[in-house]
């Protein structure tokens, strides 16, 4: 089959195609920023990738309110529809920072990557600690809060930043630990990554289908606000929509921290042969 048919098959804004623009956007991106602001690359390749990912971010909204407004689609459905394909996107741009790590001169990732790394350079994964849930919701809640206002404030531009942001720090991390582990001996990069993934992936996908949320929940918002009045049966019908999709978040957040707090430290302790 040929590869664009394949990648088109389920239209333009099919699964594969979604990902597709999103490890290219980032590579193109992270390119970029390198070559033309050099010594600012850790930010504004995140600025590049949001900025890229504008268009198909609105053509998912567009869908989204022609699903629940025009086919009379459940919004349920097409909520969870959009917040896949967000998730799908944000997913693209992880990967793609994570390959370039893997790939880039390991004397310059600091460099490139300094923002993403904060205090993580020269870190491994057994300095983390997972075991404070009441830091780690503290935490998680003040970046869910910020998601909500930027989306607010600036709709998906606001709501990209964000999770732009998150996703090339959280791409970086993990693929700058695997790199450090293996200039030990014995220890094999594209393992040490997949070993990272399984430890600490499953509670950062959980964190992102909150930001997901949350982000939305603020964008539907800010449309309402501007497009209805406020006794409106439609602006009524948006209001309890975003207070379903916030409070989903909320929990999915608790949940991950949860996750963070308890089975982070015991797949480390597994996989790591480590007693914590």
């Amino acid at each position: 089959m040929n590869p664009w048919t394949w990648l088109n098959a389920a239209g333009p804004f099919g699964h594969r195609r979604v990902l597709f623009y999103g490890l290219l956007s980032t590579a193109v991106g992270i390119s970029c920023g390198l070559l033309l602001w050099s010594e600012a690359a850790s930010l504004i390749g995140v600025l590049l990738v949001a900025m890229s990912q504008a268009g198909i971010v609105e053509g998912l909204l567009d869908r989204n309110r022609d699903e629940i407004w025009g086919e009379k689609l459940e919004p349920n459905v097409a909520n969870r529809r959009l917040a896949l394909s967000l998730l799908i996107l944000f997913l693209g741009v992880f990967f793609a920072y994570v390959i370039t790590v893997q790939l880039a001169p390991e004397a310059k990732i600091e460099d490139w990557f300094e923002r993403q790394l904060g205090n993580f350079a020269a870190g491994s994964l057994l300095d983390i600690d997972f075991s404070n849930f009441e830091h780690l919701i503290g935490r998680n809640v003040l970046v869910l809060a910020a998601c909500f206002a930027f989306a607010l404030i600036y709709r998906h531009g606001g709501m990209l930043l964000v999770l732009a942001w998150n996703a090339s720090r959280w791409g970086v991390i993990f693929s700058y630990l695997a790199r450090q582990a293996a200039t030990e001996p014995d220890v094999n990069s594209v393992v040490y990554l997949g070993k990272t993934f399984l430890c600490i992936g499953p509670h950062l996908v959980l964190e992102a289908i909150a930001y997901i949320l949350v982000a939305m929940s603020g964008v539907f918002l800010s449309k309402a606000i501007a497009k209805y009045r406020y006794d409106s049966d439609e602006f009524l019908q948006v209001g309890s929509a975003v207070l379903k999709i916030f409070w989903t978040s909320l929990v999915v957040l608790i949940v991950a921290a949860g996750v963070e707090a308890t089975v982070a430290p015991f797949m480390v302790e597994l996989l790591f042969d480590l007693s914590f």
